[in-house]
């Protein structure tokens, strides 16, 4: 069931597949669809944290996936 109540605006997950593989998703928000959701006063807020988790998580996710290259 999905919860109409919260949005994910950036995420980044670790998972162990069915087939015991780690691998990593990272999503997040398009920065160019917050004025089309949010009212003007939290678009900058938003926009700031898109931007600051698509630098650190974006780069969190890039280091495990070269790691997880490397082990195979």
């Amino acid at each position: 069931m999905v919860n109409k109540s919260e949005a994910n605006l950036v995420s980044f997950k670790v998972l162990l597949t069915r087939n015991n593989d780690i691998v990593t998703e990272f999503s997040m928000l398009p920065e160019d669809m917050v004025d089309e959701i949010f009212p003007l006063d939290e678009r900058d807020v938003i926009k700031t944290i898109l931007r600051n988790g698509k630098i650190k998580m974006g780069d969190l996710h890039n280091f495990f996936q070269r790691e997880l290259n490397v082990l195979k």
